[in-house]
């Protein structure tokens, strides 16, 4: 009965039309830049990038969250203006059948003026989500006789279809810049600018734009350590969400092109109303042309009972190719 129970109250929460739930994220957000924001696409030094991020949480819990992403940007230089394209898809399963397809075309432009960096984006994309209402059970498929629920019988819900799709946009803009030893960038996007309507049930139930902020810092030490400093914030209506937190940097050798290097941090996510959720515990390595993070949350919210502390597991991989156009320009020999 608990079971059935259960699975009834997530369903609810995650398609009613009267709740308003958090956006699909990630613990370890600065390594899915194009699901960030879409001032990202193209918002490093290289030819072209690819990112692919995959997220495990609850998995004490029956038929718990998955997340996987994939996100490709290049960078172009039409009239020697850096222009940046970039398409991104993303997965999720929750509850065992409820299914998430996002699918987005992402577009930026950079430009630097007076030492920062500016960066503006769009993100068009579209949305499916689908979920099989007969492999759930609900209070009013209780078997009395045998004393637990049965998905046979017939549950009563006033579900219209178990598939929706629908058209949604997203934009976002950012400033970086670098002073000496300090490196760091502030960045705003919102989300579901159509405002879409979302819903398996009659009504109209429509997707409020979802807001975020989000801050980083980079601050080298000495030539062997750096201090990574991150920030979050994202709200939309009665859900928000905040995780802040660092890395330290351990830098293992540098080529012109490369530095190899190892770190280490820790993550907290909180809501802004002070509801505390997870302690996030990260490492990673940086090799070459690639990046790869692990992070994991130690749950600490009202869940903490039945998960006994265990939250999610992330593990992100990102490729960066060689910057192949001229950004510096040096005299080779003395002027006389």
């Amino acid at each position: 009965m608990l079971k059935g129970v259960k699975r009834y109250i997530l369903l609810i929460l995650l398609t009613s039309g009267f709740v308003h739930s958090q956006d699909i994220h990630f613990s370890q957000y600065y390594f899915s830049p194009l699901s960030l924001n879409p001032a990202n696409t193209g918002n490093f030094l290289g030819d072209y990038r690819i990112a692919m991020n995959y997220r495990s949480q609850w998995r004490e819990i029956q038929k718990a969250y998955k997340t996987v992403s994939l996100g490709g940007e290049a960078n172009i230089y039409p009239m020697n203006q850096q222009t940046s394209v970039g398409l991104y898809f993303l997965n999720d399963k929750s509850g065992g059948n409820l299914v998430v397809n996002k699918i987005f075309l992402s577009g930026a432009l950079h430009k630097k003026i007076a030492g920062i960096n500016l960066h503006a984006g769009i993100q068009p994309g579209f949305v499916l989500k689908s979920i099989d209402f007969n492999a759930h059970t609900f209070p009013n498929q209780l078997n009395w006789d045998k004393g637990q629920f049965d998905n046979t019988i017939n549950n009563y819900e006033p579900y219209q279809t178990q598939r929706t799709n629908y058209f949604d946009l997203n934009a976002g803009v950012g400033a970086s810049a670098r002073i000496k030893k300090f490196e760091g960038g502030i960045y705003f996007a919102m989300f579901h600018l159509t405002q879409p309507k979302e819903t398996f049930f009659a009504g109209s139930n429509k997707l409020t734009m979802r807001k975020m902020f989000n801050l980083d810092a980079r601050y080298y030490l000495n030539e062997k350590f750096t201090l990574n400093l991150y920030t979050m914030m994202a709200a939309t209506t009665k859900a928000s969400d905040w995780v802040t937190g660092f890395n330290v940097e351990y830098n293992l050798n540098k080529t012109p092109f490369f530095t190899n290097a190892v770190f280490v941090g820790f993550m907290w996510r909180d809501g802004l109303k002070r509801i505390s959720d997870a302690g996030i515990v990260t490492a990673g390595l940086k090799y070459k042309n690639y990046t790869a993070g692990v992070s994991y949350d130690i749950n600490i919210s009202k869940l903490h009972t039945a998960t006994e502390y265990r939250g999610a597991i992330e593990f992100a991989l990102i490729y960066t190719s060689k910057n192949t156009r001229l950004v510096k320009k040096q005299i080779p020999c003395d002027r006389y």
